[in-house]
């Protein structure tokens, strides 16, 4: 019995040896951690969402757009546009987020298919549920509400709606939104538009095409809207 103990002591000792030292890991040092993957910023996460024109194809450019320095602009902000609960819509024609989002990017895009018509395309990224209120509350019910058309002021100057009518709704994203109308800046030319937006979790991304025409052509902006759509994936 005394023999049997002491093997099994040694063989106790020699296994508790071998977890220590026969793995050929490395003691680790205290205090030594292993730095967490930096994250990145909400800005960042749309810079690299962002349409490109090698996601468009040949014949297709894509050019930095932001919407707080171009001159030409009706208003740098959401909030510098009055016209009660029908601003959403305007606000989104300029290439300004809706809602409270983390951060936003445009990007304007233009084709030798059609030289006179432009693409903007406006991605903003939000809180957890803030997305989907910015969808349904502040645009679809906005829309809704402003059906017989409506007119938005800022810094003096004026624009009218022509009611927007919805299209037919793309399959894309986890829901999406298409609208037409017509926007005549005051004392200006009335100027067709066709919108297309797309939420992906709470990444919303906008798609307007400004066309020479009276009516905007899709074929210009559903490639444009269907490549971005894809980055989000």
């Amino acid at each position: 019995m005394k023999r049997t103990a002491a093997a099994v002591s040694l063989l106790t000792a020699a296994a508790l040896t071998c977890l220590a030292g026969c793995t050929g890991a490395t003691p680790s040092t205290p205090g030594a951690t292993t730095s967490p993957a930096r994250q990145q910023t909400p800005e960042q996460r749309l810079t690299g969402l962002m349409v490109t024109a090698a996601d468009l194809g040949p014949g297709s450019s894509v050019r930095e757009f932001d919407p707080t320095e171009e001159k030409s602009v009706l208003a740098r902000s959401a909030r510098e546009i009055t016209g009660n609960a029908c601003t959403p819509p305007a606000a989104m024609t300029h290439q300004l987020p809706l809602g409270r989002p983390q951060a936003s990017l445009s990007r304007l895009v233009a084709t030798l298919e059609a030289p006179g018509t432009r693409v903007h395309v406006t991605l903003a990224t939000y809180d957890k549920g803030m997305a989907v209120t910015a969808m349904d509350t502040l645009l679809a019910d906005a829309v809704q509400g402003c059906s017989l058309g409506f007119t938005v002021r800022a810094h003096g100057t004026g624009e009218r709606y022509d009611p927007f009518e919805p299209e037919d709704t793309p399959a894309l994203g986890d829901e999406a939104l298409a609208y037409r109308g017509v926007v005549t800046p005051e004392g200006g030319t009335p100027r067709p538009v066709r919108t297309t937006v797309v939420r992906h979790g709470d990444v919303i991304a906008v798609c307007t095409a400004v066309g020479g025409a009276r009516i905007a052509s899709p074929t210009v902006l559903t490639p444009v809207t269907e490549a971005q759509d894809a980055t989000l994936r």
